[in-house]
């Protein structure tokens, strides 16, 4: 084994500890102590230093490693300095997964704008009456994921049939997170792209899924993983990306700024000050949007260009 994968075992283990300490320190819940990874549970490893590597367009040459490794890229690898590499193991086979260090792009001048609303009903709703609908991937697949998962515990410890079970439970659970990959990644690649200017909330998922009723479908939708996709590929696309205070965003107007309470059943904004009725999540995109650009109190129909317009006038 590469002296290189042996120190990014140890590395890992070091970082384990490290985080275990860290919250044991700050005393915020369960510190959690490192558990111990038996045979089965562990599928990756890695490299942490690229000195001695090189790509010839077919195989990933490694210092350590004779002959090197052959692989198959499902697009053109970035041009820049590769920093860590690791390969893991699923259901389907290998995979390896690269970290490049590439050139951030120049901010573009900002001439569109986009706030958006992440939510369970629809995923997001944007601040241009854009609305994506929550996919609901794994609530779809929740049938034949209990049919596989009652299977496997009717199986024998150590018998075949349990291998095989378990690789079709495993091939299902990587179906559910590729689909889910492949819509979030398309849906962000299309905003940033799209938009100069995204402003989102900054939501506390981690403590939002604890919902004894809504976990579920928060982890289902994977907002985090969105806005993490969000972040690096607008700054990818030369775009700027601003999260927000998630703070009463669905209360407040976005026309007149009136506090108008409601509960997460009530889905229509109606504003008794200003007459303004949209839908809740429309009106906390609208929100958003407002927080990032500073403005007063905009109209609701000419707002996405006066939020731009006033941005630009103010980075000039």
């Amino acid at each position: 084994m590469p002296l290189c994968v042996q120190r990014w075992t140890l590395r890992r283990l070091d970082d384990a500890y490290k985080a275990f300490l860290r919250r044991l320190k700050a005393r915020t819940g369960k510190a959690g102590f490192p558990r111990f990874r038996g045979k089965g549970c562990w599928g990756s490893f890695g490299f942490n230093e690229f000195s001695g590597i090189r790509f010839d367009g077919k195989r990933f040459r490694f210092r350590g490693v004779p002959g090197g490794l052959r692989v198959h890229l499902h697009r053109e690898l970035p041009k820049g300095k590769i920093c860590s590499c690791v390969f893991t193991r699923d259901a389907k086979g290998w995979s390896v997964c690269l970290q490049v260090r590439v050139e951030a792009q120049e901010k573009r001048s900002v001439s569109t704008s986009v706030g958006i609303d992440l939510g369970i009903k629809v995923f997001a709703y944007q601040s241009d009456g854009v609305i994506l609908p929550n996919p609901r991937v794994a609530r779809k697949a929740e049938r034949r994921m209990r049919i596989r998962q009652r299977a496997l515990a009717r199986c024998k410890r150590g018998s075949n049939r349990r291998r095989k079970v378990k690789a079709e439970l495993s091939r299902l659970h990587r179906k559910i997170t590729n689909t889910r990959s492949t819509w979030l990644h398309q849906q962000s690649a299309r905003i940033a792209n799209s938009y100069d200017l995204i402003a989102a909330e900054d939501l506390n998922v981690k403590g939002m899924a604890k919902h004894p009723t809504l976990a579920r479908s928060i982890h289902d939708a994977s907002w985090g993983k969105f806005i993490s996709m969000l972040s690096y590929k607008a700054e990818r696309a030369g775009s700027t990306f601003i999260t927000v205070n998630p703070r009463n965003t669905s209360q407040r107007c976005s026309g007149c700024g009136e506090i108008v309470p409601k509960t997460l059943a009530v889905r229509t904004h109606s504003c008794p000050s200003c007459g303004l009725v949209i839908d809740r999540d429309h009106n906390a995109s609208l929100n958003i949007l407002q927080a990032v650009v500073g403005l007063g109190q905009p109209n609701v129909a000419d707002y996405g260009k006066r939020a731009a317009r006033n941005l630009n006038e103010a980075t000039n």
